[in-house]
């Protein structure tokens, strides 16, 4: 099989991280200076952001041990008001431009910019990064991550039938570790152990300019995955089951989405649903 270079090894470093773009809720307000009048309630996803701030770093009961910084990636268009308030409430603020590309249609106006969250995984200063949409609600200290044995650096299957010569290199190894998506409340907990369709919005990885490129190489052929729900197609493409670079289960614990009163009740620590 064909593998790009590999990342030297570098000091252990992890973060939190969460991305914010500029408000695409259809009924926001005009202007900025109108959005700070009512105490940004027309931008769910910046609220989110500032709870995620105080629960990943302030609060008593699910905050961070271990001084572990927060990262909130944002596009320009989030307004330098919203990012210094960010700043202010603890955040680390990291600047990224956005990705686009013609073929690649959200099915949703709030998913625009999604594509953009790929460029987590340039930010090669970090080991291992807990990537969480600002959509979920911390109940519990996740540093525990950190040490799932889901995030143990993998080695890059040699499948050759799984190697695409219209696709760029993979790394030599990876991390990429996740959840299945639930597709509905009406889930166990614990949940099933046998789901292949990954959900990005709870993830750990480590970054990697390597497995970047390689993701870049899928946004230039059209197709390739599903556009509908854009960075998660991508990740499960890119990742999937029967692939070179599989995706691995992290504790079913750590995170849910579609939650429930029987997953809070079961000991989860943390819930991705609009709670807004």
């Amino acid at each position: 099989p064909k593998y790009g270079g590999q990342t030297p090894l570098r000091t252990h470093k992890v973060a939190f991280a969460t991305f914010l773009a500029g408000n695409a809720n259809p009924d926001k307000k005009q202007t900025d200076e109108e959005s700070a009048a009512i105490n940004d309630a027309d931008d769910g996803y910046f609220q989110g952001a500032r709870v995620l701030t105080y629960q990943l770093l302030h609060s008593k009961s699910a905050s961070t041990n271990n001084s572990i910084p927060f990262l909130v990636v944002c596009t320009r268009d989030v307004s330098k008001r919203k990012r210094d308030r960010l700043k202010k409430d603890g955040a680390t603020i990291v600047l990224i431009e956005k990705l686009e590309q013609d073929w690649v249609k959200a099915a949703d106006p709030r998913w625009v910019d999604v594509l953009a969250k790929l460029r987590l995984f340039q930010l090669i200063e970090y080991t291992k990064i807990l990537f969480i949409d600002s959509d979920t609600l911390v109940t519990a200290p996740l540093d525990g991550v950190f040490f799932d044995e889901a995030t143990l650096t993998q080695a890059t299957l040699p499948n050759a039938a799984q190697i695409k010569e219209d696709e760029a290199d993979l790394p030599r190894t990876y991390m990429f570790a996740t959840h299945g998506d639930f597709w509905g409340y009406d889930h166990p907990y614990p949940p099933p152990t046998d789901l292949s369709y990954l959900n990005c919005g709870f993830f750990v990885f480590t970054p990697s300019l390597v497995l970047f490129n390689y993701y870049m190489s899928l946004l230039k052929l059209p197709n390739r995955f599903d556009p509908g729900f854009p960075e998660q197609n991508l990740l499960n493409y890119a990742h999937r089951q029967d692939g070179n670079m599989p995706w691995k289960p992290l504790w079913y614990g750590w995170n849910v989405n579609w939650p429930t009163e029987n997953d809070w009740r079961g000991g989860a620590r943390s819930f991705h649903a609009k709670y807004w």
